[in-house]
């Protein structure tokens, strides 16, 4: 599919998507699921935008696309092209200690946010666990953890960001998905820290090239949330760390500075990995984007490449390994527009959220 028409295919399926639980969340408010129990609004509440709305609507429409587009259908080919990579032992090892030092992260700025938008008069709604005992857990864990990992992933930094790398570039794709991964949540309370766990999912998965890598680390985030949301009522281990860590200020700060440097350094080496595997194609790129073809200029640009690279700091220097060099694309204007919409939908939802509460 042409990058053109892969963007345009992209941000309509996104758009239907967005709509969808737009449409779930309105049916949810003007009390169609009243009828039901606690426990089974929970269960459709998962599924029905997690399954049905961002992975199965998705991929029924991208096979559609092929259709239409003339090429043959292929299961094989989305599968390709939102990027669900092998990965290696070591990397997945990485990846899962990446989660955790991601969620340590994301105590600190959620807590962060919390109190700005409370010192507001924003309430967070309480949400108890709907089902106790260790089988609430294993559920809770399915519907909270492994469900949106698998879902979200696969919308946000499989679909989605593959689609707007060839037309905004690494850089500004990873912003705007994140972006829409913030609103994709609907409301403020999740929004700014969603937002910033997103840009961290989309730079995890290009750095080990492999949708699984971003799959990881979402699990592992929530998975973590889960476990202390059930950790005194089941009496789990740790379950007084998180107060402990939190009512200390020198641990507080230790803490950070371990998780950021940990991020920094994991990121750094999947992406440099990745770069330096797949160096060949990345010195082609370059070349490309430079107007260069001479052949004495590939070898020369082979060596000079991971050399400049390793002499950046560890943010830029990540980021110039995932850089595709790809020369974004003019946009054109239906998929510009709704692009914009996608963008309003989702803002209008979460300012009314900050307004009325969640829904």
């Amino acid at each position: 599919m042409q990058p053109n028409k892969r963007y345009t295919v992209t941000i309509i399926v996104y758009l239907t998507a967005m709509v969808l639980l737009v449409l779930l969340q309105i049916l949810a408010s003007v009390g169609c699921f009243a009828a039901l129990s606690d426990e089974a609004v929970t269960i459709i509440g998962s599924i029905l935008p997690q399954i049905v709305i961002m992975l199965l609507v998705p991929f029924l429409m991208l096979l559609f696309a092929q259709k239409i587009g003339g090429e043959p259908v292929s299961v094989r080919r989305i599968v390709e092209h939102v990027g669900w990579h092998r990965m290696s032992v070591k990397n997945v090892l990485l990846v899962f200690l990446l989660g955790i030092c991601l969620y340590l992260l994301n105590i600190f700025v959620a807590s962060f946010f919390g109190l700005i938008l409370q010192s507001f008069g924003y309430q967070y709604p309480d949400n108890p666990n709907v089902f106790t005992g260790w089988g609430g857990l294993l559920i809770t864990l399915l519907l909270t953890a492994v469900l949106p990992a698998l879902c979200e992933e696969f919308l946000h930094r499989g679909v989605l960001l593959n689609g707007l790398i060839p037309q905004f570039g690494v850089t500004r794709a990873i912003l705007l998905v994140s972006l829409l991964f913030g609103l994709m949540h609907m409301n403020a309370g999740q929004f700014f820290y969603a937002t910033i766990l997103g840009w961290f999912f989309c730079v995890t998965a290009l750095s080990a090239r492999s949708l699984w890598a971003s799959v990881i680390v979402h699990f592992v985030n929530n998975a973590l949330a889960t476990y202390f949301s059930y950790a005194e009522e089941l009496h789990l281990p740790g379950m007084n760390i998180l107060n402990y860590l939190l009512s200390n200020p020198v641990l507080v700060i230790l803490t950070l500075l371990v998780a950021v440097v940990a991020i920094a350094e994991i990121l750094r080496h999947l992406a440099r990995e990745n770069f330096e595997r797949n160096l060949d194609t990345y010195t082609v790129r370059y070349l490309a984007s430079q107007n260069l073809f001479d052949a004495s200029d590939f070898d020369q640009v082979k060596n000079a490449l991971p050399r400049a690279i390793k002499s950046m700091p560890t943010w830029k220097a990540t980021m110039a390994y995932i850089e595709t060099f790809d020369v974004p694309k003019r946009s054109k204007p239906l998929p510009k527009a709704l692009l914009w919409a996608v963008c309003v939908l989702g803002s209008v939802i979460t300012i009314l959220s900050l307004v009325w509460g969640t829904w």
